[in-house]
């Protein structure tokens, strides 16, 4: 039952986070980066804040200024920056395609954090990963999206997150996780304003289209704190992909993007790639469980 919760928050939190990317993807035309990240980090931030003082949730507490748990809030801000920067200059299916190398990330972080053991099959599929990313971003192309590099460090950046957020203490509420979070990438948005251009004034449609990205960010990311701390990461991990799924058709639809059919090809290389690894790790986890039965009786 706990995984079937898990792979329902996972489904929501990321078909809401498509469709907040659609969102932030129309306001990055009109306001600057840093902006929009002090705007929807600071509003989520004050939103989740009256919800820990209404559900009466600690807030202030020991174990934040802990350096696991600073860290994933720096993980957070970079990830958020890079990942809004992307989306400004980038197009959204080819964005949402690299995020989707994250778990790809997670694995090879897992050899050198935590001196895991990683079969040769899936230092394969890890390779086709990346030649999945190359496909989609085209470096010796005319049509070389330069800037999909800051798509590929906001997935670094989501995979120190998620690794973290398995780290952190688990006295800490899911709730004051996520209210850290906001607060975190707003200060992102602090650092970035020296290099950008200076704050416009939104317009009223631009404002509403803020604060539907701002609740959305905070919704899915709270849903995806309860996925990750909550289910089996071998099982719903897989079902981040829904994200590929939902954003593509929201850039198809919403955006009337027409990606090449080299962005096509490294989504799907990318999602058998991941799929694999996850369908692996799963069947290796039950067979030790079985071999483990098999030596008690």
């Amino acid at each position: 039952m706990g995984n079937l919760r898990g792979i329902a928050l996972m489904v929501v939190a990321m078909a809401t986070f498509a469709l907040g990317d659609v969102f932030l993807k129309i306001i990055s035309m009109s306001l600057p980066i840093s902006q929009i990240l002090i705007i929807t980090g600071f509003a989520g931030g004050v939103i989740s804040l009256c919800i820990v003082c209404v559900t009466k949730t600690r807030f202030f507490m020991p174990q934040v200024l802990e350096k696991t748990f600073l860290l994933r809030s720096t993980s957070d801000m970079l990830s958020a920056l890079f990942f809004v920067w992307a989306i400004a200059t980038t197009p959204l299916s080819s964005v949402s395609a690299i995020l989707q190398t994250a778990p790809l990330i997670i694995t090879i972080a897992a050899v050198l954090v935590y001196r895991e053991t990683v079969r040769v099959g899936h230092w394969v599929a890890i390779l086709f990963g990346f030649i999945g990313v190359i496909l989609i971003i085209r470096p010796m192309s005319e049509t070389y999206e330069s800037d999909a590099w800051l798509a590929i460090l906001a997935t670094f950046c989501v995979a120190a997150r998620d690794i973290l957020t398995r780290a952190v203490a688990d006295d800490i509420p899911s709730l004051t996780i996520s209210t850290y979070s906001f607060f975190a990438v707003a200060i992102g948005g602090v650092i970035l304003m020296p290099f950008g251009p200076k704050f416009l004034v939104p317009s009223p449609h631009i404002w509403m289209l803020l604060g539907a990205a701002t609740l959305l960010g905070a919704f899915a990311n709270y849903m995806l704190i309860l996925a990750t701390r909550h289910g089996d990461a071998s099982i719903i991990a897989p079902f981040r992909y829904t994200r590929l799924v939902f954003s593509m058709l929201l850039a198809i639809l919403v955006m009337s993007e027409q990606p090449p059919w080299q962005t096509w090809l490294g989504a799907i290389v990318i999602l058998i790639s991941g799929s694999y690894i996850f369908v692996n790790e799963r069947l290796r986890a039950v067979n030790k469980i079985r071999s483990k039965t098999d030596v008690c009786h």
